[in-house]
């Protein structure tokens, strides 16, 4: 089965989008970072204020569509030498099957000549090890103040195409 990447554009895709991250990201971090911080980052970086502005910025989110059904998420800036994968999100009920790898082929075959780079929570195990399969190279490690006594914890990945 393929995934369909729909691109976000009008304020209905905001929506849908803002609700497959309200489900996804408790799910997928509230183990690693905790309620308190996942609410904060709910509220702030992944809030529906912020994905406007991120949009006038240059950054590019699309759906991950199953059926017509939305199942997870992404996004990226393009920039001259690099693309910057800045978020990759699956439903708990889809990964596995697949999905993950299309849409990593599709962030590939757009990157000739450039470095796919991404971040990722030191704590993701999951995630790590899927970059890691895909041939991605840990660079650096980063501690980054996100506001109210909150750091992002990090891994830098990249991969040169």
């Amino acid at each position: 089965m393929l995934i369909a990447i729909k691109p976000v554009t009008s304020p209905e895709e905001i929506q849908i989008l803002d609700q497959v991250i309200q489900e996804i990201w408790p799910e997928v971090y509230t183990k690693i970072i905790g309620a308190d911080q996942v609410a904060y980052m709910l509220r702030t970086f992944q809030s529906k204020e912020n994905i406007e502005q991120d949009l006038t910025r240059g950054m590019r989110y699309f759906l991950l569509m199953d059926n017509n059904q939305p199942v997870g998420y992404t996004a990226y800036v393009d920039k001259p030498d690099e693309i910057y994968l800045s978020k990759l999100y699956l439903h708990k009920k889809v990964r596995g099957k697949g999905y993950g790898s299309q849409v990593f082929q599709w962030y590939e075959s757009s990157a000739s000549g450039k470095t796919l780079r991404l971040n990722v929570n030191k704590y993701n195990e999951q995630a790590i090890a899927v970059y890691e399969a895909r041939g991605f190279e840990r660079i650096e490690a980063c501690q980054i103040d996100i506001g109210e006594g909150y750091i992002m914890d990090d891994f830098v990945y990249e991969k040169v195409f």
